[in-house]
């Protein structure tokens, strides 16, 4: 530290191969309000939880004391070749045969995050490890009162292998990217002016109206001018035809796509399309989740019906790789306070690696 009540990123710069923008960022998220933390733990309600929030979805939501979502903010490591995630261009989509309508309408992406491991600063790893035992012990909690039904359970943390006893890891979830995909099953009101009115040489069939009198469209043709919020299904890349298919099958073409809150290190949206463009080795981020909880009954797969955790996406953003640090600090991060002094990597990021801790530098669990 340059002084007992100050802390400056770029003092860790000769003791470290991670950036001071990294570190930086890293101490910044583990001292956050929110961040995943024994304390932040305690801001659970402790009673009817979860329950039944948002009217508009029939999940259960894990909520706070003064009755309102609890969020939760933590560092981890994206795996985008993870089991478990679910890119561009098709998303949680079936690819082996033309998706349904409903199958559509709740495509989402989906990451595979691991927690962070010891070449991180030790604030940051025992903030993702909060993170992980805070998923761990709301599951156990809950199972302790429902498991008695006999319903198939899918965890917070799942196996990151091919067997069961494969490292767990986060699963995060973005809401669903085109909720308005639905069967159109009413014509449209065709667009007749006063001029078509004098025009008597036209006999109105399905085809003319279609063609002659459809409500006018914005031109999304120029994708270097048109902005995140104005991409529909017809404009996103489709190697294997299914979302033509679904056009075709569904009248669905003008269906816009929700872009969620991701970024790259600089701040910059990134819209679904470009995910395995941006993601393609495994990096630092920042993700902000909510907790569902998601009962459903019998189906083909499971007779006795099924309950899924769910950590919701509320936000994700890249972390810088290089870089000096910004100053986001003017004294000590709060939070890290169990662990004072440096930590040295002599590894890149990623890696294990032997760690110089101060007093009190131990991994927590």
């Amino acid at each position: 530290m340059s002084a007992p009540d100050v802390f400056d990123a770029d003092d860790l710069s000769s003791e470290t191969t991670l950036a001071p923008a990294l570190v930086e960022a890293l101490l910044a998220c583990a001292a956050a309000p929110d961040a995943a933390s024994t304390e932040h733990l305690s801001t659970l309600a402790t009673t009817n939880n979860p329950r039944f929030w948002d009217g508009k979805k029939r999940s259960e939501q894990w909520c706070d004391k003064s009755g309102r979502p609890f969020t939760m903010t933590f560092p981890a490591i994206l795996e985008p070749l993870g089991k478990h995630t679910r890119m561009d261009p098709y998303f949680s989509l079936p690819t082996l045969k033309q998706p349904l309508i409903k199958e559509i309408r709740t495509a989402k992406a989906q990451f595979q995050l691991k927690v962070l491991d010891d070449s991180y600063p030790i604030e940051a790893v025992r903030c993702s490890m909060k993170a992980q035992n805070t998923l761990m012990y709301l599951g156990s909690e809950c199972e302790k009162k429902r498991k008695s039904d006999g319903r198939e359970v899918v965890q917070f943390m799942r196996s990151a292998g091919p067997t069961p006893g494969a490292e767990r890891q986060f699963i995060v979830s973005t809401d669903h990217l085109f909720p308005d995909a639905a069967e159109i099953t009413q014509e449209a009101v065709p667009e007749f002016s006063l001029e078509d009115f004098e025009n008597t040489d036209v006999r109105f069939t399905a085809e003319v109206i279609k063609e002659r009198f459809s409500p006018k469209k914005k031109d999304n043709a120029n994708s270097a001018s048109r902005g995140a919020s104005d991409w529909t299904l017809k404009d996103m890349p489709d190697p294997q035809g299914h979302y033509r298919s679904a056009i075709e099958l569904y009248g669905i073409e003008d269906v816009p796509v929700v872009v969620p809150n991701i970024r790259d290190a600089a701040g910059v949206l990134i819209h679904p399309s470009e995910y395995s463009n941006k993601f393609t080795t495994a990096m630092p981020v920042v993700v902000d989740v909510n907790l569902r909880l998601w009962t459903f009954g019998v189906d083909e797969r499971r007779t006795a019906g099924s309950r899924v955790y769910q950590t919701g996406l509320r936000s994700m953003k890249l972390l810088p790789l290089t870089g000096a640090a910004k100053g986001l600090f003017t004294s000590a991060p709060t939070k890290a306070a169990e662990g004072k002094g440096k930590r040295k990597a002599d590894g890149p990021a990623g890696q294990g690696s032997p760690t110089k801790r101060g007093a009190g530098h131990s991994k927590a669990a």
